[in-house]
């Protein structure tokens, strides 16, 4: 069986009711489903599909580039509303430096992150963790501010370094459709070197739909792609794969 251990069914580009799209990937071998919200909102939504499937979890939280959208003062407050056990994580959170570069938007993701840590710590959850262009200074906060619980870097696409310095510090490696593209070095790299027993896949659905989808809106389904190319990578059998990163994310997200 699969675990998809990101993904965003809710998401507005879908044009079918999430109910059914998640009633088809669990036909499709697709065994647990981890839905990540970016902030209070979509959290809301994820909480209400977990509530339809017993294989369905979620992760809540303030994605970084949705910082803006509620006072770092209230984080802890409109998150513990909806604490309940279908909550596996708080994510998606961290640093993205890919749109805003500017010093004070990155003061700003950094305070956010480290509220929702606090938080990830007092609720005794793991945490999800988004880096674009940002591991080392995420490397450096976790080292500083660290999650009791550990967690995952979400589409981790760092060197082969900062890969070993997360595995060290507990973290999870997370790797999705782009380990399928054709010249994506760093993904394969990663795929080949990462310890099995600190590796995750994912979809990020509806995003970094893997070859031969490329193109097409990303469905949990898919992971079995991302799967196959781990595998091919690593000369092993898919099944191997499938089945240490689905015991890997029962363990990191108590399931």
């Amino acid at each position: 069986m699969i675990f998809d251990t990101h993904c965003h069914l809710y998401d507005s580009k879908f044009n079918e009711n999430i109910k059914d799209i998640i009633k088809r990937s669990l036909q499709n071998n697709v065994g647990l489903i981890l839905l990540c919200a970016d902030n209070i909102p979509n959290s809301k939504k994820c909480l209400e599909a977990s509530a339809l499937f017993d294989e369905v979890y979620c992760a809540i939280g303030i994605h970084p580039m949705d910082v803006n959208s509620i006072p770092l003062n209230n984080i802890e407050e409109e998150i513990y509303k909806l604490i309940n056990p279908n909550v596996k994580a708080i994510g998606e959170i961290g640093l993205d430096y890919y749109w805003n570069k500017e010093d004070e938007t990155k003061a700003k993701q950094k305070d956010y992150f480290i509220k929702q840590i606090e938080i990830a710590n007092k609720l005794d959850l793991p945490i999800v963790i988004h880096a674009r262009d940002s591991v080392e200074d995420t490397i450096a906060l976790l080292k500083k501010y660290p999650c009791n619980k550990k967690g995952v870097f979400h589409c981790f696409s760092g060197s082969i370094e900062q890969m070993k310095e997360i595995i060290k510090l507990g973290y999870y490696i997370g790797l999705d459709g782009p380990v399928t593209y054709k010249n994506a070095v760093v993904p394969k790299t990663i795929a080949k070197e990462v310890p099995l027993d600190y590796l995750l896949v994912e979809t990020d659905a509806p995003y970094l739909t893997p070859v031969p989808k490329r193109g097409q809106l990303n469905y949990s389904e898919n992971l079995k792609y991302v799967i196959e190319e781990i595998a091919r990578i690593r000369d092993v059998d898919p099944l191997l794969i499938e089945e240490v990163t689905y015991e890997n994310g029962k363990r990191l997200f108590n399931i």
